[in-house]
């Protein structure tokens, strides 16, 4: 369940990198891949019944490694594609609106889940 976790926010790099294709077939395909390993990572999250310390640790650390790491990238991002295509082409705009959504998704949820598990522990050792 730890690798899965692990494999659902690597799933949110391969969903930044349509932002620099051109191609809308290539960039759909990254986005199926992408989106279905971040789906794999909440389905782990949810199914976890007695999650190991390694997983806690990590579901704890994973909304600011969201935000540290992969917010900061799609900026990065997105300016090189400006770069690329000299300017901001609507698409990336609009790509970059969605994967937006789906890290504060992964963040909430990530959250709301980690809050879940430590109420349960907490409830245990009462």
């Amino acid at each position: 369940m730890f690798a899965l976790i692990i494999i659902g926010s690597l799933g949110l790099a391969t969903l930044a990198s349509p932002i620099l294709e051109t191609s809308f077939s290539d960039s759909l395909a990254f986005f199926t891949l992408g989106g279905l390993e971040v789906l794999i990572g909440l389905i782990a999250m949810s199914l976890m019944r007695n999650p190991s310390s390694n997983a806690l640790s990590f579901m704890k650390f994973m909304p600011y490694l969201v935000l540290l790491i992969h917010f900061p990238a799609s900026l990065l991002l997105l300016w090189i594609s400006s770069v690329r295509h000299d300017g901001v082409s609507a698409f990336s705009l609009n790509y970059v609106f969605i994967y937006w959504m789906f890290l504060l998704l992964f963040v909430v949820i990530s959250r709301l889940t980690y809050l879940a598990y430590q109420r349960r522990f907490q409830k245990a050792l009462d």
